[in-house]
């Protein structure tokens, strides 16, 4: 910025007085010309010294500091000369940068609508994609796991916790047909959760009327199929035996049908958001079993090779599937933790029963939205990381530490959802 230049004139003595008023006139009582402002933005280097002009001769000496002499305007003012070093420099034009590489080796269903999002795989018939999947509600007590069929036709099955340290199913289909799905139970609810994540028609027997007011009062409130309510979608087979609660079963078609009249079925927004590979990724370690201590019925997947997919074992027992008589298998194994919390609501009985300070008859909200921690198996190999589901409607990841995408191996998968303390055993 310009500084103005303030100048004090001295008292002469009365016989000096003219002479002072000369002096005066030619010296430091005129005003100096200014110097021009120098733009901050751009740093400069001052002009070549030029020769003074001749002074006047000087006032005469006091405690006052003479003023500065400041050289002599010109008249045209000199270019300013500004080093290259610091001249204002264009922007760089930014080198083109390439886009990333595809990986030839992924399958992302979102960019091709004629792979399935939740097997990865290429229907035949590329029809059944535009239908709407079911999330079908299986028991899996002891009793049911000698009746249960057509679990290796679902897509994606998922097991959690209910009451009384026992697990559920949620089985959700879409890619195949499945005549004989079940036995069927009611709903707990976590389902107020996973048919939002597959944008699924909800099929259950029936439930607490706690957990039922919760369902419907939700956004999937209108696309449900509940047996008490729409009993001719479903079907009884008392010849199975055992006990009576686990006699209900559904016939996928008959599912659709009916989701079809309620203008229901149609092709699923669903927030899945997996990525697919023929071969595993690197960066793994082997994996031949992992082991799942459910407090009930203790889980083990064993790796055949053979085939390339996960057997499954209940209770140290194979898993069978009544339908086709082969045991239960998978091509990926989804381990989910997340936070589970038991509520006050009775989802057996009138009264809630207390066992170690924790009601064991009341109804688990397990909190799949937010992240937690994350282990998938497939190919002999595990792969650690975490799903993420940053709210209702967002797409469900599973991801790696730097965030990537971990792709599942084409073919149905099994979701084991855990407590974050449950154990969880991988063997190499």
């Amino acid at each position: 910025m310009s500084r103005f230049v303030r100048t004090r004139c001295p008292l002469a003595p009365i016989g000096l007085l003219m002479l002072a008023s000369l002096l005066v006139l030619l010296s430091g009582c005129a005003a100096q010309p200014q110097a021009t402002p120098t733009p901050t933005k751009t740093p400069r280097v001052a002009a070549p010294p030029t020769t003074p002009a001749p002074q006047a001769p000087a006032a005469p000496v006091t405690d006052t500091p003479a003023p500065t002499v400041q050289p002599a305007p010109s008249a045209t003012p000199a270019p300013t000369v500004t080093p290259a070093a610091l001249a204002p420099q264009a922007p760089a034009t930014p080198e083109p940068t390439q886009p990333p590489t595809p990986d030839p080796n992924l399958i992302v269903p979102a960019n091709d609508p004629g792979i399935s999002p939740f097997t990865g795989l290429r229907p035949a018939d590329p029809s059944v994609l535009q239908r709407r999947p079911l999330a079908i509600k299986i028991t899996n007590d002891a009793d049911a796991q000698q009746k249960q069929s057509d679990l290796n036709k679902a897509d994606i099955i998922v097991e959690s916790r209910v009451e009384y340290s026992e697990t559920r199913l949620t089985a959700i289909y879409q890619s195949q047909d499945a005549p004989r799905v079940g036995p069927i139970r009611s709903a707990r609810l976590i389902d107020i959760e996973l048919p939002a994540i597959f944008d699924a028609v909800l099929c259950f027997s029936g439930g607490v009327e706690p957990v039922r007011q919760k369902l419907y009062d939700s956004d999937l409130g209108d696309h449900i199929l509940e047996q008490a309510l729409h009993g001719a979608s479903f079907f009884r087979d008392m010849s199975v035996g055992g006990v009576s609660w686990n006699t209900l079963f559904a016939n996928t078609t008959t599912l659709w049908d009916t989701s079809t009249q309620r203008g229901w079925n149609v092709a699923p927004q669903s927030s899945a958001a997996w990525v697919f590979s023929v071969g595993a990724p690197a960066g793994s370690k082997t994996a031949s079993r992992i082991d799942l201590a459910y407090p009930r019925f203790k889980v083990a997947w064993v790796y055949d090779s053979g085939t390339g997919r996960w057997q499954r074992w209940s209770g140290g027992q194979p898993h069978m599937d009544q339908a086709d008589g082969q045991q239960v298998s998978a091509a990926n194994i989804v381990v989910l933790g997340a936070n589970h919390v038991v509520t006050l609501i009775v989802e057996d009985g009138t009264e809630r029963r207390i066992t170690d300070g924790i009601c064991i008859n009341c109804s688990i909200e397990i909190q799949l939205w937010g992240e937690g921690p994350l282990k998938i198996l497939r190919d002999g190999k595990v792969f650690e990381g975490k799903w993420v589901r940053p709210e209702r409607h967002a797409p469900f990841r599973f991801v790696d530490a730097a965030g990537v995408d971990i792709p599942l191996k084409p073919g149905n998968s099994w979701w084991q959802v855990v407590p974050l303390d449950m154990q969880v055993t991988v063997n190499p």
